[in-house]
């Protein structure tokens, strides 16, 4: 494959740490609750209440923590390293390597909150998890303006901002439930992943997308190898 076929198919990958949580929340003596136990919860050391006399308290005891975050470190470990093999694989190039640049950074975030379980950093846990959030949405932000030209980019266009709208929806109802707000209706948990995992899915979709376009064809324009090549030559330098 080619160098932007690999980093397209590590974006897909990206889907795998689905499944890995899924494996992790079954071994949990006490059932694990999708709409009231946070992503974190999943990777906790520890079998003890957590949060006491707040309105998140809740009893916490994860066996397959290992697994959980081993899926987040291999999460974020896709997410960087397919950024860096697109590097220059878009119609704008100059903003598209700046989109990459923060998505890789994303990547690296990703990983650090695998590696720092929430019962043993809390505070960093989160603050990592939120910088996160924030270089993801950047990126994706430069990339929706990154992918003109072609249909197929529109349509990535498309779903990168409705992606990342999405996104900062759920984390401001994921902020407002927290806080014991209205959303707090919704699930603490349904909040934060329409937050976070939408940016894991959006990842994998556009992997998808670029898949199934002129990357799925072996390109003739050395050192651009543009993904998405229709795009005007006018824009290139944007």
């Amino acid at each position: 494959m080619t160098r932007l076929r690999w980093g397209a198919a590590l974006w897909t990958l990206c889907l795998l740490t689905f499944p890995a949580q899924v494996i992790a929340a079954a071994q949990w003596p006490n059932p694990y609750s999708w709409s009231s136990n946070f992503i974190s919860d999943l990777g906790v050391t520890a079998c003890r209440t957590f949060d006491a006399g707040t309105r998140v308290e809740r009893y916490i005891c994860s066996p397959g923590h290992l697994l959980a975050n081993g899926s987040t470190v291999a999460n974020g470990a896709l997410m960087a390293v397919g950024a860096i093999l697109l590097w220059s694989a878009w119609p704008r190039q100059r903003t598209g390597k700046a989109a990459m640049s923060f998505l890789a950074a994303g990547g690296v975030l990703v990983m650090l909150v695998g590696f720092l379980a929430w019962d043993v950093y809390p505070g960093t846990h989160d603050a990592v998890a939120l910088a996160q959030a924030l270089m993801q949405w950047i990126g994706m932000a430069f990339l929706a303006y990154a992918l003109k030209g072609s249909t197929a980019a529109r349509w990535a266009s498309a779903l990168t901002l409705a992606s990342l709208a999405l996104s900062i929806a759920g984390f401001g109802l994921f902020i407002d439930a927290i806080s014991g707000g209205p959303a707090v209706s919704l699930g603490l948990g349904v909040t934060e992943r329409l937050a976070f995992d939408t940016l894991t899915v959006w990842g994998a979709v556009l992997g998808v997308i670029l898949l199934m376009t002129t990357l799925g064809h072996r390109s003739t324009i050395s050192n651009q190898e543009a993904i998405l090549r229709s795009a005007p030559a006018t824009s290139q330098g944007a």
